[in-house]
């Protein structure tokens, strides 16, 4: 399974603490949105832990959610996981956690726009087209 990076990777967005990019992948169309908690890791963010992560919590918490419609393969979502790491990489992991989160979701937009409204930013579709003469939205 191979990815075309310039064209089956988009990014739509740019926040100081929120990302949206999509991806197209075996003909089937994703989007990851990677959140910047600005807080503390919680045991709550690492759900398939049963005791949760105990001491080991880092300065500040990463959340990449990985939408798809569709099923996906576990192939599919080990391709997903590596771009989401891919993309969270730059960042001092001696102090952040990053969790990558995978959820069925149709509407991708009402996805975005929830994981927008927590973070008190507009609807992605009534942010005014002069946020996107830059190269950041914010």
């Amino acid at each position: 399974m191979n990815i075309d990076f310039l064209k089956q990777l988009q990014r739509i967005l740019r926040l100081k603490d929120l990302e949206a990019w999509d991806v197209a992948m075996n003909g089937k169309d994703c989007r990851i949105i990677i959140v910047d908690e600005g807080r503390p890791s919680r045991d709550e963010d690492f759900p398939w832990l049963k005791d949760g992560i105990g001491e080991d919590k880092r300065e500040n918490h990463i959340t990449a959610h990985v939408f798809s419609s569709t099923s996906l393969e576990n192939s599919e979502e080990r391709m997903l996981y590596h771009i989401a790491e891919h993309l969270t990489d730059h960042v001092a992991l001696a102090h952040c956690h990053v969790t990558v989160l995978f959820q069925q979701e149709d509407d991708y937009d009402h996805a975005l726009g929830r994981l927008l409204q927590a973070k008190g930013y507009p609807e992605y579709h009534s942010m005014p087209l002069s946020m996107f003469f830059r190269f950041s939205q914010d």
